[in-house]
């Protein structure tokens, strides 16, 4: 009997992030979890505290993240890394906060890449798949969602990048969900959510927006054996909303 599976999730709080937890566990992983320090509930095998911003920023933590990651693999190495933490700041009012393009930039973009670049000699040569949860911002996006398109946009770019650096070490792929239904997604609204989710629901093509389970499903077909050409991909999974012209949410 061979040795268990492995991966690792960010952001396992939230409902994307849960869903795919829950969807690796039964397929039988073994998962170590980061999100940020005091959240209840958390399911993962080992779970870690940690603001993903300090982790892009400060060396020391990170190399001690890095570390506690390497003590839970032991003598294993990891078979899927899922960058799912995500930081969205939505504003109108120009100049936008420098803060702002900084915690995103850190949490979306920089805390993924040191991620996949120090994880890197502990992936599972040529089977592991790094998937990168990004977002149709990448490609459309709405009024005050600058920052964080353009962080999306530098996810994708990131994707890119290291699958041809890192060629046959390990895959890497994008997730680029439209609206799923989420608190993120909920707090984007900012007030009279549930009219303004049904609109949204109703505009979309489906009638409906995402579930998190199927953004899971489709992190897990991802990683699959019987996938491995699959590399440098940004994935759409909008549910052909990204076919209309535009969204008048």
């Amino acid at each position: 009997m061979g040795m268990q599976s492995t991966a690792l999730v960010t952001g396992t709080r939230g409902g994307i992030g849960s869903a795919i937890v829950r969807r690796l566990k039964h397929d039988g992983y073994s998962v170590c979890g980061i999100d940020l320090p005091g959240l209840p509930d958390r399911q993962e095998d080992w779970p870690l505290e940690l603001d993903l911003l300090d982790f892009a920023k400060d060396l020391q933590k990170r190399e001690k993240t890095l570390r506690l990651v390497r003590e839970w693999l032991g003598e294993r190495t990891l078979d899927v890394l899922v960058n799912n933490a995500a930081y969205q700041f939505v504003s109108k009012e120009h100049p936008l906060p420098v803060e702002e393009f900084d915690k995103s930039y850190g949490v979306n973009v920089l805390a993924p890449y040191y991620l996949i670049a120090g994880l890197a000699p502990n992936l599972t040569p040529r089977t592991a798949s790094v998937v990168n949860i990004g977002s149709i911002h990448n490609h459309l996006t709405k009024p005050g969602f600058l920052v964080y398109a353009h962080t999306k946009a530098a996810l994708a770019s990131i994707t890119r990048g290291l699958a041809l650096d890192y060629g046959d070490r390990f895959r890497v792929n994008c997730i680029e969900p439209g609206a799923v239904n989420t608190a993120m997604l909920s707090d984007g609204f900012r007030g009279n959510d549930e009219e303004k989710k049904h609109n949204l629901e109703s505009y979309n093509p489906q009638n409906r927006i995402a579930t998190p389970e199927e953004i899971a499903e489709l992190v897990l077909l991802i990683s699959s054996s019987k996938v491995q050409f699959l590399h440098g991909s940004c994935i759409d999974i909008s549910g052909a909303l990204s076919c209309r012209l535009h969204d008048p949410i």
